[in-house]
């Protein structure tokens, strides 16, 4: 066999074995080149360095005190105890998470530009009977050279896009939050945002229905904190 063949099948070999072992334990592709090699619906990261995203300790401080001295007051008068501060998320779980979504996402040909974390707020967390606020996040594409969030798992079912508003709606919620037109046009000033959706029935009738309980491709279940001594 010729030193060029076997050295291929070196390398091959080689390659092969670290996607399964890359599969297991989400590990770190080093080569970019690689990344054609690897088995379907594994997704792995180079470290590029520092990046722009990346906050000084000056820039981190100013955001915390503009907080404490703008929402800490208020929320508490609002709510009559302390709203959550901070919210923890699983790691391994949240590669896990953006594993899948990157993966639906290549099926339904659609292109992963960014992520949304949007503020929420869980009732009735772990039993306490106080509303705290939490996260969701979802995955967003480009569209008209704006940040949309679109909904991977319906996306890949329904072999088009679609956008996190538009699955909001089939559920029962107006998400008026796209633009700044939609935002004014929509707003409410007894923030109820509820909209009534109508389905076809087995009968092929169209009827009200309560909201849906479709997947989403949003994730969020992590852990909230309130201000420790205060709760």
């Amino acid at each position: 066999m010729k030193k060029t063949n076997l050295l291929r099948l070196l390398f091959l070999a080689f390659v092969m074995s670290f996607a399964v072992s890359c599969e297991k334990h989400q590990c770190k592709c080093e080569h970019d080149d690689w990344q054609s090699q690897l088995p379907e619906g594994t997704f792995c990261y180079s470290d590029l360095g520092r990046t722009n995203e990346m906050l000084n300790y000056p820039e981190i401080v100013e955001m915390l005190r503009n907080y404490d001295t703008t929402r800490i007051a208020p929320l508490e008068k609002a709510l009559g105890y302390p709203d959550s501060r901070i919210n923890t998320y699983n790691y391994q779980n949240f590669k896990n998470y953006l594993g899948h979504i990157e993966s639906l996402s290549k099926k339904a040909k659609i292109e992963i530009t960014g992520i949304s974390f949007i503020s929420a707020a869980k009732p009735d967390y772990n039993g306490t009977g106080k509303s705290y606020q939490d996260l969701i996040y979802i995955p967003t594409t480009t569209i008209d050279g704006k940040q949309v969030a679109f909904d991977p798992v319906q996306s890949t079912k329904k072999g088009k896009l679609v956008t996190f508003k538009e699955a909001l709606a089939a559920n029962g919620y107006n998400w008026i939050y796209n633009s700044k037109e939609e935002f004014e046009e929509g707003k409410r000033v007894d923030y109820n945002y509820s909209i009534k959706v109508l389905k076809e029935n087995k009968a092929g009738f169209m009827s009200l229905t309560p909201p849906g309980d479709d997947d989403s491709g949003a994730g969020n279940k992590g852990n909230l904190e309130p201000p420790y001594g205060k709760d």
